[in-house]
């Protein structure tokens, strides 16, 4: 049986930490209330599987500047894995 992907939701938990936002803080940047950052963070299932690519996109340009070069590392990675992008160098 086949496991369903998943964002890594404490990536996006430990890039806000690092960027030294508090829930609320990062719910004004990306528009959201901090109900939802919550409901993100401690991965109420109906929420995050609303998650857009979207908001996603928001939040690591938020946080994403302050991230660990090892966090930064591990979300691009995450989100390769997720969306199933295969990168060809080839021309």
């Amino acid at each position: 049986m086949a496991s369903k992907k998943k964002i890594n939701i404490q990536l996006l938990k430990i890039m806000r930490k690092e960027a030294g936002l508090t829930q609320a803080e990062l719910a004004t940047r990306l528009g959201v209330s901090r109900e939802t950052i919550s409901a993100i963070e401690n991965e109420k299932p109906e929420t995050v599987a609303s998650l857009s690519i979207e908001l996603i996109e928001k939040w690591w340009r938020v946080c994403g500047k302050t991230s660990s070069q090892k966090i930064k590392s591990q979300f691009a990675q995450n989100i390769v894995n997720f969306f199933n992008f295969e990168f060809n160098n080839k021309q």
